[in-house]
């Protein structure tokens, strides 16, 4: 194999890795909105690369959630139910409860002052909802991370991505019934939560991440219940309209 060949290999993957990088940074900033429609065609002028290029992307992109395929439909950013929320959340709440005991039994007096300054980082950009969903997962895998368990962190990588997604985009989202930017409330206190990791019993710790993510699940479930119930209202209207 030539030296050429090799890294014209590393030079494709690099532009499929940014290109990448900047659509799951268009979705987490609320700049593509959640049920919007990606074509290969457009996206490769948008990019000026090959379609290639931008299906390996998106098909990185379906893999952590961010995007769904479908052979009809085509590729869109995740739109979530209220039920599949549901859903996530109870397998969440499950896996990561667990994987919560394993890391504790596990932490180092390092990881514990690592994780403490990842959750202050974390507070100090609270009203930055792209950063902070960055640095929030950030914090949730290297938990997973410190646990050991690999199966246990795919898994939750998986489930995890869409509802981080679609929390970012509800924060970004406009309530399409009075035209005003649509706000959660405030997300639960990293700080206690890591405390509880750190320096609490295996119960203790496990009690609240329940807690964490719950607090949490219920706005973002709201928001897009609302939001969804706005669409649909607003497609009744142009119909009443055609006719």
């Amino acid at each position: 194999m030539s030296v050429t060949s090799i890294f014209s290999r590393v030079r494709q993957e690099s532009t499929r890795d940014k290109v990448r990088a900047a659509i799951k940074e268009a979705i987490l900033a609320g700049r593509l909105k959640t049920g919007e429609r990606l074509t290969e065609i457009l996206l490769s002028r948008e990019f000026n690369v090959s379609r290639a290029v931008i299906r390996e992307a998106l098909q990185q992109l379906a893999h952590e959630g961010l995007v769904e395929q479908n052979s009809y439909k085509g590729t869109r950013v995740v739109q979530l139910s209220p039920q599949q929320i549901d859903e996530f959340l109870a397998a969440r709440l499950l896996l990561e409860g667990e994987i919560v005991r394993q890391a504790q039994a596990r932490l180092t007096d390092e990881d514990k002052k690592q994780l403490k300054a990842m959750a202050r980082k974390l507070e100090s950009v609270v009203n930055n909802p792209q950063l902070y969903a960055e640095l929030d997962l950030a914090l949730h895998e290297r938990i997973w991370e410190l646990s050991g368990n690999q199966t246990f962190g795919k898994l939750l990588t998986q489930i995890t991505s869409p509802l981080f997604a679609m929390g970012t985009i509800m924060r970004y989202s406009t309530a399409v019934k009075d035209g005003h930017a649509k706000k959660l409330d405030r997300p639960s206190d990293h700080t206690r939560l890591i405390a509880a990791i750190c320096d609490g019993t295996a119960d203790e710790a496990v009690r609240a991440m329940r807690e964490h993510i719950t607090h949490n699940w219920k706005p973002t479930r709201q928001g897009v219940a609302e939001l969804l119930d706005s669409g649909a209202e607003v497609k009744r209207g142009r119909r009443r309209k055609a006719r």
